[in-house]
């Protein structure tokens, strides 16, 4: 005889269909990890759009039942946004820095002789506690600590590769809109002319109220910044270089002393 369910009998529900939902996680906490980097962000811009294209697909997903990973789906949407934020931003300052540089076609040519190499730093005439200005930030360096060699507690705990030196600033806008300092367009420099860049990493996430890695300043308002170095040990500073964005001249403030 032909066997039968039992009375009542329901047969089991498909699994979940989480896939979307997992992959809007995905590319919206990629895409809002390479929206902070200068230049290499425009990949940040199709990684954003597709999260929130999968997140809504997730969402519709797990309204109908047919996923159960809705917050998943919920926090590659908030990634999404947050990059896609961070994206415009770039955007619109880049726009207002090409928009207010002087066109180099307009320039008349002359004739241009290659200086002699220099291998020293150049001489800043300003110091620590003098306020320079560039652009529509003005900079005070208030402190400098050098030969630091650990950063932060044992749980987010980051070893310099030599030292850190530790430039602190208070940044201040003087200018009528509001402007943003980022300390990855700051500059040290060595007594040999050499360049080093800020270590945004460390100072994000072990130095407590650092202002230095991405803030917007409101016209009139200041910030206090703490800029990291990981340079060699026993480096003197000489100088540091202090831009209000990647395409200004910047202001030099001498370290020595």
């Amino acid at each position: 005889m032909p066997q039968y369910p039992p009375s009542g009998y329901y047969p089991p529900p498909p699994p979940p269909q989480n896939g979307f939902g997992v992959a809007a996680f995905v590319l919206g906490l990629l895409g809002l990890l390479f929206s902070f980097i200068p230049i290499i962000g425009l990949i940040a811009w199709p990684l954003v759009l597709l999260a929130l294209v999968f997140a809504g697909l997730g969402l519709a997903r797990a309204r109908d039942g047919r996923a159960t990973n809705k917050g998943m789906a919920i926090s590659g949407l908030v990634c999404a946004l947050i990059g896609l934020a961070i994206c415009i931003l770039y955007a619109a300052i880049f726009s207002a820095a090409v928009s207010s540089s002087p066109s180099s076609a307009s320039r008349p040519a002359t004739a241009y002789a290659a200086p002699a190499p220099n291998n020293s730093a150049p001489a800043a005439s300003a110091g620590i506690g003098t306020e320079v200005q560039d652009g529509s930030l003005a900079f005070t360096v208030t402190d400098v600590k050098t030969g630091v060699r650990v950063l932060g507690d044992s749980f987010l705990r980051t070893e310099a590769q030599g030292m850190y030196v530790l430039v602190h600033v208070n940044v201040r806008n003087i200018g009528s809109e509001s402007q943003t300092f980022m300390g990855a367009n700051q500059t040290l420099l060595d007594t040999q002319g050499r360049e080093f860049t800020t270590d945004s990493s460390a100072a994000l996430m072990n130095v407590p109220d650092s202002e230095s890695f991405f803030t917007p300043i409101n016209p009139g308002n200041s910030v206090k910044g703490v800029l990291v170095f990981d340079v060699p040990e026993g480096l003197s500073p000489a100088s540091i270089e202090l831009h209000e964005s990647m395409f200004s001249s910047g202001a030099l403030v001498s370290l020595a002393g």
